[in-house]
This record gives structure tokens, C-alpha cells and sequence, in this order.
């Protein structure tokens, strides 16, 4: 039978994988040396060379992935598929996921294709910082600064300072 071990700090988690996993043999990480599928939350396990599923929250999903991820929202279905594909050595990510993580990827490429210029004012305006300040430290008006931030906003598809910071904070930290 496949074993299959679950590392996770709850017990809800924990329950509900054994519940649906029930036609697997379902042990909790540490207790056995042989196992078939890994089922983990701890970011540290990434390096088991073992077949694995990483279980994330949906803000949490890697650059790079050489496992299967699911949420800690998928459906009875989603972890069974995901089980199933990983044991015959696929890459399963969620479809939540996926849409995630395109969107994060589309924002990149056109982070990537910003000007040195448009860079920095996504950068300030991150940072909280005015017009009146930003004109202030690369030396030019706060009008060219106002023209400047109105194509980065068309670039971004965004409508203003909070959209931007909502939207572009978390990945400019990434970088």
C-alpha cells in the first residue's frame, strides 16, 4: 500500500488528509523512514528527496517548484488528484494556483519591462513618498514627476499611489 506522510502543525489538517486519504496507508512525518508522497507545510522540507506536495496559503506560492502545490483550500478532489498525479511523477498545481501565479508572472514581465526611471518612481511610491519628494531627489519638477507617474500607471494598468502599492508591494520585496 502507498504510505503517504503528513507534516503539519494542525490537527484539523492533519484529520481531514487522513480522512480524505483514506484509501492510502496516512502516517505523520517522522514516525516512519519509508514513505511513498510527502504531504507538507514546513518550507524547510523542500530538500526531502522524496515525491512531495507542498500545502501553502494562497500568498505563499514559490518562483520555482519542483513539487506539486496545493492551498490549504483545495476540494477533497483537488488533494486526490493531486496525490494521484504526484505519485506518477507530475508536477500538480491547484488551478487557484495557477491563475495566481500567472498573474504574479504577467506583473513581472512588466516590472522587467519598465524604464530605470519608472523602476525608481515604483519604487518611491512604495515607499510612501510625494511628488514634491521624489522631484526633489532626481532633481526635476514635480510636473515631469506627475507626467512620468501617468505612463507608469497606464504601464501598471493601475489608477493611482494605493492600487500601486497594493498591487506591486509584496513582489518588489521579492525582487
Amino acid at each position: 500500500m502507498t504510505k503517504i506522510a503528513i507534516q503539519t502543525n494542525s490537527d484539523i489538517i492533519r484529520i481531514g488528509f487522513k480522512e480524505i486519504l483514506k484509501n492510502y496507508e496516512v502516517v505523520d512525518y517522522n514516525t516512519t523512514s519509508e514513505i511513498d508522497l510527502l504531504l507538507f507545510e514546513n518550507e524547510e522540507l523542500i530538500r526531502e528527496k522524496v515525491k512531495k506536495i507542498r500545502l501553502i496559503r494562497t500568498t505563499e506560492i514559490p518562483l520555482n517548484n519542483d513539487y506539486s502545490i496545493i492551498s490549504i483550500y483545495s476540494t477533497e478532489q483537488e488533494v486526490l488528484d493531486s496525490v494521484d498525479k504526484t505519485l506518477r511523477n507530475h508536477i500538480y498545481i491547484e488551478e487557484r494556483l495557477k491563475e495566481i501565479k500567472r498573474q504574479r508572472n504577467k506583473k513581472f514581465k512588466i516590472l522587467k519591462d519598465l524604464s530605470r526611471r519608472e523602476k525608481f518612481l515604483l519604487e518611491e511610491i512604495i515607499k510612501g513618498k510625494s511628488n514634491k519628494e521624489i522631484s526633489q531627489t532626481i532633481y526635476i519638477s514635480e510636473k515631469t514627476v506627475k507626467n512620468n507617474l501617468t505612463d507608469l500607471y497606464k504601464k501598471l494598468e493601475v489608477r493611482g499611489r494605493e492600487e500601486i502599492r497594493r498591487r506591486y508591494s509584496k513582489i518588489i520585496s521579492q525582487k
